[in-house]
């Protein structure tokens, strides 16, 4: 739940030595602060599911065509 609230993978956030359930506090904090690791795992996200939509798209793509 953690990681869905700071937009970023669960492997982001043990990377980043949290390890700890975190409270509704210290989340909003977190990305009131915006520290340098949050802003990268959140990148490295976004970059996750845009291959993860392209890779889905290409595979919708060869499906319609062996339709």
């Amino acid at each position: 739940m953690v990681a869905a609230k700071l937009g970023v993978s669960i492997a982001g956030l043990a990377r980043a030595g949290v390890t700890e359930p975190l409270t509704t506090e210290q989340i909003e904090t977190l990305k009131q602060e915006g520290p340098e690791w949050l802003e990268r795992e959140r990148a490295t996200q976004a970059e996750v599911r845009k291959e993860a939509a392209r890779i889905k798209k290409k595979n919708a793509e060869r499906a319609e065509r062996q339709a």
